[in-house]
């Protein structure tokens, strides 16, 4: 058996994405310890801490309001001992012997990042495959389809990393910045063959849920502000596509180009304060 590996479970409300989900990994023979935050869910989520009886639950939390991924990856980070961590999000199914995989991979490749199951459905990459195999990178006993960043869920990666990367004082995102990891040399990506975990809230999924009205219920839809599956569904694709046509090198350039650009805004910005100051002061 492998070794240990402690995950990170986020909840939040929706309780029927919630059980399949936790359903499914207690399932998994594979060797992990599960530290659950619960987001002041109102559903009945939280109460389920208590009906699962299961030795690898080592570790609860009870929030009272919604306080989103930073706080509780501090706390994880805090209390979690494996040298291999991850995380699982409360509406991802993710395939029995995933985190063996990845587990593998990591020990065998120390230039590899985050790891993780591919969240989109397979027939996006096979949509896009002719230009996607150029992402894919020879490892150590291994491959992965590379990308500048990943997903935050159902993924592996060393905990030394994690607490190398840590944004102090990131609000409410996952507070892991992989951009600088893949700038640094790490190789970020999914396992391949690509290991499918079922997102939920993707309209594909017969788990999907909706409200009254059919509209979709996932957070992204929301903000974004689709209504319909449809729509959704095609921003879902478009995503997909997006992340398997363009080149690990292109992704680099866009995010330093940003960086550069949010530089010379600033220094702008500064100048201008500075000769009003002068000025009028």
């Amino acid at each position: 058996m492998s070794e240990t590996v402690d995950i990170l479970l986020i909840t939040w409300n929706r309780k029927d994405y919630v059980i399949k989900t936790l359903e499914n990994i207690l399932s998994d023979q594979s060797n992990f310890r599960l530290y659950w935050w619960d987001n002041g869910s109102e559903d009945g989520t939280a109460e389920l801490i208590e009906r699962y009886d299961d030795s690898r639950i080592v570790l609860t939390h009870k929030s009272e309001n919604n306080v989103m991924q930073a706080e509780p990856t501090y706390w994880f980070l805090k209390n979690s001992t494996s040298n291999i961590i991850g995380k699982l999000d409360d509406d991802t199914i993710a395939p029995h012997g995933w985190i063996d995989k990845c587990v593998s991979l990591l020990n065998e490749n120390k230039k590899v990042g985050m790891v993780g199951c591919w969240t989109f459905y397979p027939e996006d990459y096979e949509r896009n495959k002719q230009v996607a195999i150029n992402k894919i990178i020879e490892l150590n006993k291994g491959k992965i389809l590379q990308n500048f960043w990943i997903g935050g869920t159902a993924f592996l990666m060393m905990k030394g990393l994690a607490k190398k990367y840590l944004v102090e004082g990131n609000g409410r995102a996952f507070p892991v910045d992989r951009a600088r990891m893949s700038l640094d040399g790490y190789v970020s990506g999914w396992y391949f063959p690509l290991i499918h975990a079922e997102h939920m809230d993707d309209p594909r999924s017969k788990n999907c849920l909706t409200n009254s009205t059919g509209q979709p219920l996932a957070l992204t839809a929301r903000v974004r502000g689709f209504t319909t599956n449809a729509e959704f569904l095609q921003w879902i694709k478009n995503d997909a596509d997006n992340i398997l046509t363009t080149s690990f090198d292109s992704q680099k350039a866009e995010h330093l180009n940003k960086i550069h650009f949010k530089s010379t805004l600033y220094m702008k910005l500064k100048n201008i304060l500075s000769t009003l100051k002068n000025k009028f002061f």
